[in-house]
């Protein structure tokens, strides 16, 4: 159910380990069929230059095998995408066992654990911050070289927050385009588990301020960790001609999923106050 909330204006005051050599035999090289959820943070698909962290981790009699920082089949190579195809810096040949998959964009220079390897979403994502903060995971179990190319199809592991601004029946003119819009009272660091694909929110990470991407004049976006955001000091703050409109919500952000507000600017006589609807609901982050 939506909700109508008037608000007053205030003024605005690791290391790299080495992957274990195969045999070169007369085996194929391994090729990768990369895939995407829908989307990126900023884009529709991969694009030239984009690179991921790969692990392969070899079967044992056809059972799994834990992934290790070190001592894995593949261990964090650089795959690159340039625009048509992905590649490492080397060959990647096939093992003669069937490998397990993993892949994480965007690349991480040095993991140092596979339980929780520390990740920070960046606190100005209006610019390249948003993209780098867009954290994706892949796993593919049981491939062999027979199965021909490698398919990691990326999933999102964190949360995404998108405020929409609409002009209400009494707002006069234009949205300005000084709008700036910014999430209060998060905890931008988590830990990431590599082997299962999910992040816990650091419990003793500090509370800063996230300043959200702008696509228009009236729409807004963001990468969270996920978690709880309570009513304890104002969750989104929009600025617009030297004014801070603040809005109080409660929203559990949750792993893979959009969150949208709307947001409707009504003008009052006085101008003092906005009229905001608020539509609480979540869609998959496809």
């Amino acid at each position: 159910m939506k909700k109508i909330l008037y608000i007053l204006p205030v003024l605005l005051l690791a290391t790299l380990s080495c992957s274990k050599e195969p045999v070169k035999t007369d085996a194929n090289d391994i090729k990768f069929q990369i895939g995407l959820p829908g989307t990126k943070a900023t884009a529709s698909a991969f694009e030239s230059g984009d690179a991921i962290s790969l692990y392969a981790v070899e079967r044992e009699g056809g059972e799994q095998m834990p992934l290790q920082v070190g001592g894995n089949f593949i261990n964090n190579e650089r795959l690159a995408y340039n625009g048509s195809a992905w590649g490492a810096g080397r060959t990647l040949y096939w093992s003669d066992k069937a490998c397990d998959f993993y892949g994480v964009y965007p690349y991480q220079a040095s993991i140092g654990s596979i339980e929780k390897y520390p990740f920070t979403v960046a606190m100005n994502q209006d610019g390249p911050g948003y993209e780098a903060s867009d954290l994706l995971y892949a796993y593919t179990p049981n491939v062999t070289r027979a199965g021909g190319p490698v398919a990691l199809q990326f999933k999102h592991v964190l949360s995404k927050l998108v405020v929409c601004l609409e002009k209400g029946p009494k707002y006069e003119g234009e949205i300005p385009d000084d709008v700036v819009a910014h999430i209060y009272n998060t905890v931008g660091s988590c830990f990431f588990d590599l082997t299962h694909g999910s992040v816990e929110k650091d419990a003793f990470g500090a509370r800063n301020t996230i300043t959200m991407h702008k696509i228009d004049n009236s729409t807004f976006e963001a990468v969270l960790v996920p978690q709880n955001l309570e009513r304890k000091t104002p969750l989104v703050e929009l600025t617009m001609g030297g004014i801070a409109y603040l809005l109080e919500y409660s929203l559990s952000f949750r792993a893979g999923y959009v969150h949208t507000i709307t947001v409707t600017l009504n003008t009052s006589p006085d101008q003092e106050q906005i009229a905001i609807d608020i539509d609480p609901g979540v869609d998959n982050w496809n």
